[in-house]
């Protein structure tokens, strides 16, 4: 019985011993503490199998080229970024893309212009009869054929011409039958001649009204048959059609239903698109080399790559006084009305391929890839080591819609650092300060060896100063074209020192887009922002001008 009584009943918890509990805690812990060191060791494994491996490039919005990237050239300019400052650079890389050469001028005199329509081929239609607008069918845009019908006019005008019209009728019938019984009683003797002839006379002018009011009705639109069926008021009709006076395109609607126009108000104006105009401005200089019939080529940014051929129309026999330009006209097929009104264009004569067909291909990139040290220009390739990008000199053309064409230094294809290549421009100066310096013939690898010779001092930048570059002694000017022409206008050099005179275009709208020196033989194009290097040695004292193209801005160099 009291065995029965010790036994514990059942369901109910039994109670661990303090000792197993230690024990088991403790296990668990053991447990825990070789599973951290086991996860531990295997990432540190796995470190140890990534090392080595290139980073990708991040924030690198396109697809690597087909051929990936290429191993540095012989005299680039490498410069490596830490793969940590690289991740949170930002920068951007993007494929440089090919554009036939063509498109680009090589030797020829190049424009732009403004696509507008062929005025020959532009005609205005115009209600022949005032009244209230009652239907219009097309809308601007809409192609129409000739003889299509593009508005209703209700004209009181044309009823009261068709009413016109029908008394006339009654009119001349009793005229008629008043003539015949004349004629009857002249055969008889019971009228006289002079009394038949007046009966004749009234009965023509009354066939010369009848005959003005049906021209009336063919002027307002109806037809002949519909004037020959017209007997009776009940086919009255006051509805005028008008009716497009040739196929085109609708470039403008000046009415809507409802309206009460008048005769001679423009309705629509129709434009024959197939072919069109480009309008351009050339300069004085330039007469010689254009005339009438003279080929040209023109390209449009909207279509890369394409090249539409063309002839000059017409040359302004007027110069406009400001710019000294005259007008020109470039007539262009324009198959499948590709070409759109206003679109500006790129005009290339002479020099310029006309075909796409087997021309050379260039690199073309966005403006902000190429950066500007010193005089170069100069892009940032990515290679196949991760985080060394090649500084290289390229020469670039003039932007068109963000874009600039590469003439040498880069290949299509190739990836390029474009947003943030001012990053890598920094660091080039970091490693290399003499660049500033350094004419723009200069190779990267020349820099590279002046790089590590140099000092790691920033060279000094004056508007006239005279450097030492090795053992050759370099005499420098800048000067900026600006509204109020040259600044400075009259610099001095020295005799047998190598000068370096960089040309700066600060404005637009002037004719100062060259820089002429005529006593060294010198010619150079000045896009607007970018410095032009001209370099020369003056090898005799006194004095010498400079001038733009037209000889009309001017300025002064003295040698002592």
């Amino acid at each position: 019985m009291n065995r029965e009584r010790s036994e514990e009943p059942e369901g109910r918890n039994v109670r661990v011993p303090f000792r197993k509990r230690v024990a088991i805690i403790a296990a668990l812990l053991v447990v825990i503490v070789a599973g951290a060191a086991g996860l531990w060791l295997m990432r540190q494994t796995h470190r140890r199998s990534l090392a080595g491996r290139p980073v990708p490039t991040p924030d690198i919005d396109v697809a690597p080229s087909p051929t990936g990237d290429a191993a540095p050239r012989p005299g680039d300019l490498l410069i490596n970024i830490p793969l940590d400052k690289l991740e949170n650079a930002s920068l951007k890389i993007e494929t440089a893309a090919a554009q036939p050469a063509g498109s680009a001028v090589a030797g020829g005199l190049r424009t732009t212009g403004t696509v507008e329509a062929n005025a020959y081929k532009v005609l205005p239609v115009m209600p022949i009869a005032g009244g209230v607008v009652r239907e219009v069918l097309p809308v601007l845009g809409d192609k129409v054929e000739r003889g299509q019908k593009l508005a209703t006019v209700f004209s009181a005008e044309l009823a009261e011409a068709q009413m016109s019209y029908l008394g006339m009728l009654a009119e001349i019938e009793k005229h008629h039958q008043k003539y015949q019984r004349a004629e009857k009683l002249v055969e008889i003797g019971a009228s006289s001649r002079e009394e038949f002839e007046e009966v004749s006379a009234e009965y023509k002018i009354e066939q010369a009204k009848l005959t003005a009011a049906r021209q009336r009705l063919l002027l307002l639109g109806m037809s002949a048959k519909q004037v020959d069926a017209l007997r009776d008021s009940n086919q009255m009709g006051a509805l005028i059609s008008v009716d497009a006076p040739a196929s085109g395109t609708i470039l403008s609607r000046s009415i809507n239903a409802g309206e009460v126009v008048t005769m001679g108000k423009e309705l629509f104006r129709v434009a024959d698109l197939s072919t069109v105009w480009v309008i351009g401005q050339i300069y004085e200089k330039d007469f010689a080399s254009v005339r009438i019939g003279a080929p040209a080529a023109i390209t449009a940014p909207a279509y890369p790559g394409k090249t539409f051929a063309a002839r000059v129309s017409y040359i302004d026999p007027r110069v406009e006084p400001q710019t000294r330009t005259a007008q020109i006209r470039i007539e262009v097929r324009n198959p499948g009305e590709v070409l759109r009104l206003g679109m500006f264009v790129d005009v290339s004569f002479g020099g310029a391929s006309l075909a796409t067909t087997g021309v050379q291909l260039i690199a073309s990139l966005p403006r902000n890839a190429v950066q500007m040290i010193g005089a170069k220009q100069v892009i940032f390739v990515t290679t196949n080591q991760p985080g060394v990008f090649a500084q290289r000199e390229v020469t670039a053309g003039q932007e068109s819609n963000g874009v600039v064409p590469i003439y040498a230094g880069l290949n299509p294809g190739e990836r390029v650092v474009t947003e943030g290549s001012f990053l890598l421009r920094a660091e080039s100066l970091k490693l290399n300060p003499a660049q500033l310096t350094a004419p723009p013939s200069q190779s990267a690898a020349a820099a590279q060896s002046v790089a590590q010779q140099s000092t790691n001092e920033p060279a000094k930048a004056n508007s006239s100063q005279t450097t030492k570059r090795g053992q050759d002694q370099t005499q420098s000017v800048t000067v900026i074209l600006s509204d109020k022409g040259y600044q400075p206008d009259t610099f001095s050099l020295r005799q047998g020192i190598p000068a370096r005179v960089t040309f700066v275009r600060r404005v637009e709208g002037t004719c100062g887009n060259e820089v002429v020196l005529p006593d060294y033989n010198i010619k150079r194009e000045l896009p607007l922002n970018q410095p032009v290097v001209v370099e020369f040695t003056p090898t005799r004292t006194g004095e010498f001008k400079f001038a733009c193209g037209m000889d009309m801005l001017r300025g002064e160099i003295i040698v002592k």
